[in-house]
């Protein structure tokens, strides 16, 4: 058995970072579907056209990006400020 053999095998911590990241993939499509679920309703009860629909999926979807990619960096900085 060579090095790069034992190099390529991927060890508990690896394993657990996909299973997490596997996991965020999966919510965030459900999270997304919901909102399609929801939009009869919303066109329903609030009388919108099919256009405006579209603008709901996409301030929403916008909305929670940037709240996603705000709490990366808040993590990022707060184990960064531990850290030191």
């Amino acid at each position: 058995m060579t090095s790069s053999t034992q190099d390529e095998r991927w060890g508990a911590r690896l394993w657990g970072a996909l299973t997490v990241l596997c996991a965020v993939v999966f919510l965030d499509a459900l999270d997304v579907s919901m909102v399609g679920v929801a939009l009869p309703s919303i066109q329903a009860d609030l009388g919108m056209s099919t256009s405006s629909l579209q603008w709901v999926v996409s301030g929403y979807v916008l909305g929670y990006g940037g709240l996603l990619l705000l709490g990366g960096r808040t993590a990022t900085c707060s184990a960064a400020a531990g850290s030191s």
